[in-house]
């Protein structure tokens, strides 16, 4: 019983005194890496799916970051606006 009124007044205490719940800093968010499909030989467009419509005559695919493509001057596929 005595363990329960400590508690309570505990809680009691944090609450009158921290003037509510305080907030638990969240996680630090994690950033996923995205991948993008580009076609080397045929131009300077990136594509989110790879069967996208504007890699049907590509000869050779190759899957990079998202943030590689842009660095080197890729633009999104107009089919994929």
């Amino acid at each position: 019983m005595k363990a329960l009124r400590k508690t309570a007044i505990l809680i009691a205490a944090t609450f009158t005194i921290g003037g509510g719940m305080t907030a638990i800093p969240a996680a630090p968010a994690q950033a996923k890496t995205r991948y993008v499909w580009i076609a080397p030989k045929h131009g300077k467009k990136y594509h989110y799916a790879k069967h996208c419509r504007g890699l049907n005559h590509a000869s050779k695919l190759k899957h990079v970051t998202l943030k590689w493509a842009k660095r080197n001057h890729y633009k999104l596929c107009g089919w994929e606006d």
